[in-house]
């Protein structure tokens, strides 16, 4: 296997999951929050515009945001949200929103709609939520009219579908005067609420997992959050996004490149940094630097896998395992089928317009890889289908990718940083 060609050192943007987390948070937090190294991208403008729809202050400067004011002191007015194609902007100001005075309508654009939230809903009108479904009685839109919510002590939730369910609760946990969030079945995608209670700690609220031994639920875990708590925050930095920094990585690796990418937390709790240790199962060479990570990439290999915790990057692996020949098996896929496209037939669709095999159960994507040749790939409106074949591009250059420009959704910049590679 050859060694690495060349050396090349980029900048990868902010997280969106750690920027949209940071605006409710400031919104929650009485005082003004400068946030330093933010991502300007579709679903963060989407949170900045519903935020400031409600009355919350915000001003978006170059590199830092500042939020003043916060929900506690909007208008007691009719505000009307939209969050256009952006999760979770819709999930977390659900649960926030509750607490606001007014009325309030949210909701965003067609696919968005159709993507199940009734479990969240469920949880938020346990505890005094006063919210109503205007289309189908599981989606966007809904209209909340509550202003005040109260624990009493447990809240249920199904956290199957998503994650964003239980982050929503746990970020409105320190208003709810002491709450324990009890799980009913199995958590999907954990690092995400990982990275959730850690930036709680952050902002000076502390979450509590417990193990419910006599449980009647299938999941025993709990989050435990005790009354009195606030947040409290000045300057907060967002660290950069492990998501946008997989698609190089796995050009990198499927290249046999050296690259070295910048501002990238090596100790993250970014649930894409998991991303990271299955390219080194395959003989890649990672280094972690105090603010950097360098791959020295030594090709790919089919493998099996269970890509439950990291979904987002089952697209990106699912194109290198096209290229390496043999059989992968990729695990933890039906969390995909609910995203901005259903993702498991998408790639099937786009993989076979390159001669690549491929089969699938409701949990599981099998790849049979081997020699892939040029095609023209549907990217759905899907940011994250565009990104993913653009790793193609790397081996194949007369890959034809349709509306690249999708990836503004939370990578805008990823075609010039891409393309400089």
């Amino acid at each position: 296997m050859c060694e690495a060609s060349f050396i090349k050192t980029l900048k990868m943007p902010g997280s969106k999951s750690y920027t949209n987390r940071a605006l409710v948070m400031a919104a929650l937090t009485k005082g003004s929050v400068l946030l330093l190294n933010p991502l300007y991208s579709e679903d963060t403008h989407a949170m900045i515009d519903c935020l400031r729809a409600m009355g919350v202050g915000i001003e978006a400067r170059v590199d830092q945001i500042v939020v003043s004011g916060d929900l506690f002191s909007v208008e007691d007015r009719l505000h009307e949200l939209h969050v256009r194609d952006s999760g979770t902007t819709l999930r977390f100001l659900l649960a926030a929103i509750c607490l606001a005075k007014g009325s309030k309508i949210i909701g965003g654009n067609r696919r968005l709609n159709e993507r199940p939230i009734g479990d969240l809903v469920e949880a938020l009108r346990s505890i005094g939520g006063c919210i109503d479904f205007l289309g189908s009685n599981d989606t966007a839109p809904l209209k909340i009219t509550s202003q005040s919510l109260q624990a009493n002590g447990c809240i249920v939730v199904n956290a199957t579908i998503s994650s964003q369910f239980l982050s929503a609760l746990l970020i409105i946990s320190p208003f709810l005067n002491g709450v324990e969030i009890c799980l009913d079945g199995h958590l999907i995608s954990s690092p995400y609420v990982d990275m959730t209670i850690d930036m709680m700690k952050q902002w000076g609220v502390y979450v509590e997992k417990r193990e419910r031994r006599e449980s009647v639920f299938e999941s025993q875990l709990a989050y435990f959050v005790a009354p009195g708590q606030h947040y409290r925050m000045n300057v907060y930095a967002i660290e950069g996004d492990f998501s946008s920094a997989g698609y190089f990585f796995a050009a990198a690796a499927l290249t046999q490149a050296a690259l070295r990418l910048q501002n990238l937390n090596p100790n993250s709790l970014q649930a894409d940094r998991a991303f990271l240790r299955i390219l080194e199962k395959m003989g890649n060479v990672v280094v972690f630097g105090s603010d950097e990570v360098a791959i020295m990439g030594r090709g790919i290999c089919a493998s099996y896998l269970n890509m439950e915790h990291c979904p987002d990057q089952v697209q990106t692996m699912a194109v290198l395992a096209a290229f390496a020949p043999g059989k992968t098996v990729i695990s933890g896929v039906r969390s995909l089928r609910l995203k901005e496209t259903e993702r498991v037939q998408a790639l099937k669709n786009e993989l076979a317009k390159m001669g690549i095999s491929t089969e699938d159960t409701h949990d599981t994507l099998t790849i049979y890889g081997g020699n892939p040749r040029a095609a023209t790939i549907e990217t759905y409106g899907d940011h994250r289908m565009a990104m993913a074949f653009a790793v193609a591009k790397k081996k194949i250059v007369d890959m034809d990718i349709c509306y690249p420009e999708v990836v503004a959704k939370t990578f805008p910049s990823f075609w010039d940083l891409f393309n400089s590679l």
